[in-house]
């Protein structure tokens, strides 16, 4: 149902809308980002330049995506690590604790091992598909789709759905409840491959980076044979993997009927630290900059671990 047509329901749901984000900013300001999350689920973060190079601090805080980061690929322990953080989520998700700072710890932990693993993935299993839920997130400030569902005293499932094209590009879409599924928010928008991120010597160009990789590129593929196996290790990528995504426009619907246009665009980026079929991790390595329309989406810093809907909402039946 097109709300062009009806002004006094378009104007209904934007005065509920523009009433919620008041009260929602109003609360956030008086419950600090220490409230959901402990203490010692919340590291100090440091910039994305510092962690990859240039850094020229004498004595960084490491965060919790920089730490160890000297483990070898995919191995049983990595996918026994996996299926124990799964249930943790899964148990974080079923009673919709925000406070409980043991079990968050235990989750930073076992994030933590996965990301040192630096794991090979494949995005046609882990990044592409149904919608992933954001059930646990660390870094210095609350993102807005976290403090949008964090009202109204019903569950509120937040997080992001890819659908890759199978070449370096796709869509995505950011789906954040307000009041379940009956009123919540959506921002869709487009991404694209960006490659692995890797740490350069100083003085070293983005552009010579590009030309060494082409060269080994090159080289690599003349070892390449035209089996299977090796088609299938080509197809997966390493991990830390950028994806930079460009949000064309939202909207927020009530009662899965009336919809209503909103005006914002803005780009990022996504870091991928681990994924796999059941579970991701995500880091963003720079503030959201939002070029139209309002809001802080996320910080740099931000890390997030989602895990696929139907894993931790058995019941849930969104609208895609």
């Amino acid at each position: 149902v097109s709300l062009r047509k009806n002004k006094g329901v378009k104007t209904i749901i934007m005065n509920l809308f523009v009433l919620f984000m008041s009260l929602v900013l109003l609360c956030s300001h008086q419950r600090p980002v220490s409230s959901f999350i402990a203490p010692s689920a919340a590291p100090q973060l440091i910039s994305s330049s510092q962690y990859y190079g240039h850094n020229t601090s004498p004595t960084p805080v490491t965060p919790i995506y920089a730490r160890s980061l000297s483990s070898p690929d995919w191995t049983p322990d990595t996918k026994e690590t996996s299926s124990e953080l799964l249930r943790m989520l899964q148990s974080k998700a079923s009673t919709n604790s925000k406070n409980d700072a043991r079990l968050d710890d235990q989750i930073n932990s076992l994030v933590q091992t996965l990301i040192a693993s630096k794991s090979h993935f494949d995005p046609a299993k882990s990044i592409d598909g149904p919608l992933f839920a954001s059930i646990h997130f660390t870094g210095s400030d609350t993102p807005l789709w976290e403090k949008i569902g964090s009202a109204g005293g019903v569950r509120n499932v937040k997080g992001q759905k890819y659908t890759l094209d199978g070449g370096t590009s796709g869509t995505f879409v950011n789906y954040a409840e307000i009041l379940g599924q009956n009123f919540y928010l959506k921002a869709m928008g487009d991404c694209k491959d960006e490659g692995p991120v890797s740490s350069l010597p100083l003085g070293v160009t983005s552009k010579e980076k590009s030309s060494s990789n082409n060269l080994l590129e090159a080289l690599a593929s003349l070892f390449k044979s035209g089996n299977g196996d090796d088609n299938q290790q080509s197809a997966l990528l390493p991990t830390p993997y950028d994806y930079s995504a460009t949000v064309t426009g939202a909207s927020i619907v009530l009662f899965q009927k009336f919809s209503l246009d909103l005006s914002i665009e803005g780009t990022g980026t996504v870091r991928v630290l681990y994924a796999d079929e059941n579970l991701r991790i995500f880091l963003s390595p720079t503030d959201t900059n939002v070029t139209k329309g309002g809001g802080d989406w996320e910080s740099e810093g931000l890390v997030v671990v989602q895990v696929r809907v139907d894993l931790v909402y058995d019941d849930w039946a969104g609208p895609f």
